[in-house]
């Protein structure tokens, strides 16, 4: 079983819009589970309204004691976590498998990301994700300019479009169905898959491999 964590301190960056979209994405294709560890429960309210059994919705502790998840098939976990940092989130991090830092656009919370990059500066596979961008925004190329001098950043953006929070008003995602944020989606959770494959690889001494920058920056 793979681990994905939503991360960031930093509270209305779009953690649980992108856990669900990219849980949803992934379950087309693979047995996924989603966990909500953000007190505002926003994936549980969200999973409440959901028709669909996939992605199942499961209760972690702050321990994280996953391995009856692995048992029971589970192929990919999905994490929110909560803004801020809880004392168990550091061994959180370092267990996964591939960790997200969703980013605005915003002078806040472009200030908000050198902390954060430093503090996942030994994870071998995170990047940053900008979301919420507004469309045709002057701010995008100074974003990316920003977080690509602090980290890794994801070459899929989330724009601010109505689909996301439509889709979730049923308990569903804009993924599954049509037009520019499915796309958007659809292509993050491609990326999230090229990360998966590269930490995959092996060094001819048979240890996991990353190349030089290609995981963590």
């Amino acid at each position: 079983m793979r681990t994905l964590i939503l991360h960031t301190p930093k509270g209305g960056s779009g953690k649980s819009t992108l856990a669900r979209e990219l849980a949803v994405a992934a379950s087309s294709t693979m047995q996924v589970a989603l966990a909500d560890l953000d007190p505002q429960g926003t994936i549980s309210g969200w999973y409440q309204r959901r028709d669909a059994k996939s992605p199942a919705l499961v209760t972690l502790d702050s321990a994280m004691p996953v391995q009856h998840l692995a048992d029971a098939g589970v192929e990919l976990l999905v994490i929110d976590t909560p803004p801020g940092q809880p004392p168990y989130i550091g061994k959180m991090l370092a267990s996964a498998d591939v960790v997200l830092v969703p980013v605005r656009p915003t002078p806040d919370d472009l200030l908000a990301a050198a902390p954060i990059a430093a503090s996942l500066a030994r994870h071998p596979a995170w990047a940053f994700v900008l979301s919420q961008v507004p469309p045709r925004t002057r701010m995008l190329a100074g974003a990316l300019r920003q977080l690509a001098a602090l980290g890794r950043v994801a070459p899929v953006q989330f724009t601010f479009r109505a689909d996301y929070p439509a889709a979730a008003i049923t308990g569903q995602a804009a993924s599954e169905f049509s037009g520019k944020a499915a796309d958007e989606a659809m292509a993050l959770w491609v990326y999230v898959q090229s990360i998966l494959g590269a930490a995959d690889a092996t060094t001819p001494k048979g240890k996991p491999g990353r190349s030089d920058r290609a995981q963590g920056r």
